[in-house]
């Protein structure tokens, strides 16, 4: 028993040992926030991957990661510059808009059977989101100073975009699943029908959000919630 222990505890002081070397082996990457969010998401993980050597999955969820925590603190500081109700919309729509997107990939991985690439496309979905939230600050400072906020023609493409996101909602009926058996089906399937309330309590929200907001952020905000409720169908 004792050497059963013994033998134990030295693999796993080797694999530690080993992923030290690793770590300190990986190239150290350092980028500026700045300079990051100028690149872009696109740009800045393709140069994230170039300097690290690191193109597996986990490698591009630390690009995802390393952006995210630029676009964020930036996005917090422009909406400082918004009213209280506008940060309060910013939000409550980050927050309702992640729920239906988080969702709404975990659905996509369950009807797959699984698979590692779901959870990387999720935390992609992530920093995109981010991105999109810098628009939509943008635009509600521009409505917040402007008198001239009517524009029935963003409206409709709003009131449009968000009958397309409702029609897309995925219903909690019977599903085959058959990637998945016994136990796992059923937790698959519970998961899936959880998933589906989660993403129709934040439309509902959202929707009452896009009512009030001034015309041309509505639009943003209608198209983007269409955008998180077909995340994964694609694939």
């Amino acid at each position: 028993m004792h050497k059963l222990v013994r033998y134990i505890f030295l693999s796993l002081l080797i694999l530690a040992f080993i992923q030290s070397a690793r770590a300190q082996d990986d190239p150290p990457f350092k980028l500026p926030c700045p300079q990051a969010l100028k690149l872009g998401l696109d740009k800045f993980v393709n140069l994230y991957g170039e300097q690290t050597q690191d193109y597996s999955t986990y490698g591009q969820k630390q690009a995802f990661s390393y952006y995210v925590d630029c676009r964020r603190p930036d996005n917090d500081k422009r909406s400082r510059g918004l009213s209280d109700a506008g940060r309060k919309q910013v939000d409550e729509g980050r927050d309702k808009l992640s729920e239906i997107g988080n969702a709404s990939w975990s659905n996509a991985y369950i009807l797959a059977g699984g698979g590692t690439l779901y959870g990387l496309a999720s935390v992609g979905a992530y920093a995109e989101r981010e991105d999109f939230m810098s628009r939509l600050i943008a635009a509600l400072i521009k409505s917040e100073s402007s008198q001239q906020n009517r524009s029935p023609a963003a409206r409709r493409r709003a009131n449009l975009a968000l009958i397309r996101a409702r029609k897309a909602l995925p219903a909690p009926g019977a599903l085959a699943l058959d990637s998945w058996s016994g136990e796992s089906r059923a937790e698959m399937l519970s998961r899936y029908r959880s998933n589906v309330k989660e993403m129709k309590v934040a439309f509902d929200r959202l929707r009452v959000i896009v009512r009030v907001l001034p015309d041309r952020p509505a639009e943003l905000l209608a198209r983007q919630i269409e955008t998180e409720i077909s995340a994964g169908l694609e694939e």
